[in-house]
């Protein structure tokens, strides 16, 4: 980095990426801001900067000890212990060292006291909340929503029937008796993480749970459908309307239909009661929905968001990218799961191949899709425009 290139990243300001230092603290507020960084995808302190961006720049000796203490604090007062790189830059005004902290690869991190924390803006702040650790700990891989147990479950919550189809048909051959080989039966679904301790886990529930007990047991895993009129969420109005329920492959079904009624509304030539003409593929919409379904983040207690506008669909789901993964790396197929159980089973259960190849093929039919990856919302939404001009009525019973 050169001072011209330096000088543009400071008139950008501080944010979830950036952070000023006039000088670097040697206590235990610079491991807070390298902690920060590491469980957040990483970022740079800049010191030798005032919080306005006026550089007042340090000395050669001084950016030497800068260096040398920052390492330090990141090895000693972080963690597990952190490698940082620094970097003094010479300006006109001084020297400015610029620490790089990437993101964590042993996520997630804390301080010396024990406390994590994460970015929020330019300002950083402890996690306290239990669920919001949880989904720390999944972002290092070291904790999984969809094996965890359902406290208030009970194996009479589980479809055993629905899951014994299933295993002859993935496996070519039967379980164990439930009846005549309790014990056995259960090991199986214990060693395929369904179930744990007599309870169901996350998993076993979203693939074969009892329809009648799941919205009690996982009531905000679930899809919220909305056919708008118009072309804002505010909106007041709107032509169809749906809480989409049950294991992933029923919510998987019923939100395509709630789709392809979309699709089809275009009346087609012909007779009376010829079938539409959609307008967007339906691969489009399987490959959307499927992934949605399989690689929101299931600690987040919230809905996947099925929005209809008179412009565009948005398919929002619950939580960031994972892995560090990104938009770009989205559209070329770049594949990286959270739910790895759940993606082992979805190919067998729902329209989902799991080989990152979905994304591509959506791209190919439709071309106007669009992801936003909202960090500060924990929040994807993928997003298929379509003409401006298309007719957007709703069809008339």
């Amino acid at each position: 980095m050169e001072e011209f290139e330096l000088r543009n990243q400071i008139l950008l300001g501080e944010d979830s990426t950036r952070q000023f230092k006039r000088e670097p603290s040697v206590d235990e507020k610079m491991a807070r801001e390298i902690v920060a960084f590491a469980n957040s995808g990483g970022g740079r302190i800049f010191v030798g900067v005032e919080k306005d961006g006026t550089i007042k720049g340090l000395s050669g000796a001084e950016a030497e000890k800068v260096g040398e203490e920052m390492a330090k604090i990141a090895w000693q007062r972080v963690k597990p212990p952190f490698s940082i790189l620094s970097k003094s830059i010479p300006t006109t005004d001084g020297i400015v060292v610029v620490i790089e902290v990437a993101d964590g690869p042993s996520k997630p991190y804390c301080d010396s006291k024990g406390i994590y924390y994460v970015k929020n803006g330019p300002d950083k702040y402890p996690i306290q909340s239990p669920e919001e650790l949880a989904r720390l700990f999944q972002s290092g891989e070291k904790l999984y929503a969809e094996s965890q147990v359902v406290a208030a479950s009970k194996l009479e919550d589980f479809d055993h029937e629905r899951f014994e189809r299933f295993y002859e048909t993935k496996y070519s051959e039967t379980p164990p008796s439930r009846r005549e080989e309790g014990e056995a039966y259960q090991r199986t679904l214990e060693n395929l993480e369904l179930v744990d301790s007599g309870r169901v886990t996350v998993a076993g529930l979203l693939l074969f749970g009892e329809d009648r007990r799941l919205p009690v047991l996982l009531p905000e895993m679930k899809i919220d459908a909305v056919w708008f009129k118009g072309t804002e969420r505010a909106s007041s109005e709107w032509h169809d309307q749906r809480r989409i329920e049950g294991t992933l492959s029923e919510q998987y079904d019923e939100g395509m239909g709630f789709l392809k009624r979309w699709n089809a509304r275009i009346q087609g030539e012909g007779s009376f009661n010829q079938n539409g003409n959609p307008e967007i593929p339906e691969t489009v919409f399987e490959e959307l929905l499927v992934n949605a379904l399989i690689h929101r983040d299931y600690f987040i207690k919230d809905s996947i968001k099925l929005f209809i506008f008179d412009d565009r669909i948005e398919i929002r789901s619950p939580g960031k990218l994972p892995n560090s993964l990104t938009v770009d790396q989205i559209r070329k197929g770049v594949r990286r799961s959270r739910n790895v159980l759940l993606a082992s089973f979805a190919p067998d259960l729902l329209n989902f191949r799991g080989i990152g190849s979905g994304i591509v093929r959506a791209l190919k039919a439709w071309h106007s899709i669009s992801w936003v990856n909202d960090k500060e919302s924990e929040e994807v939404v993928a997003t298929i425009g379509f003409a401006a001009n298309a007719s957007t009525t709703a069809p008339t019973a």
